[in-house]
């Protein structure tokens, strides 16, 4: 199973879901939309215990998570 995050665990918005094989790679994800993004420069260890408590398994197939809400569906 793949891992994932969104913004939207921590009360925002923003509808970005990060998704991954390895909590390493999610990571990187994060770290990237959070700079690029959100004006992150960097990440507490507070930040990341978050992020890591938020972590759900699950599977990424981003035309399934579309058609979930609606959005798109072969």
């Amino acid at each position: 199973m793949d891992k994932m995050v969104s913004c939207k665990d921590f009360g925002s918005e923003c509808t970005f879901t990060a998704c991954a094989e390895t909590e390493a790679e999610l990571f990187e994800k994060v770290l990237e939309h959070g700079r690029t993004i959100h004006g992150v420069k960097e990440f507490s260890p507070d930040c990341y215990n978050k992020v890591r408590a938020s972590i759900r398994e699950g599977y990424c197939d981003l035309e399934d998570e579309l058609c979930k809400y609606g959005e798109f569906c072969c």
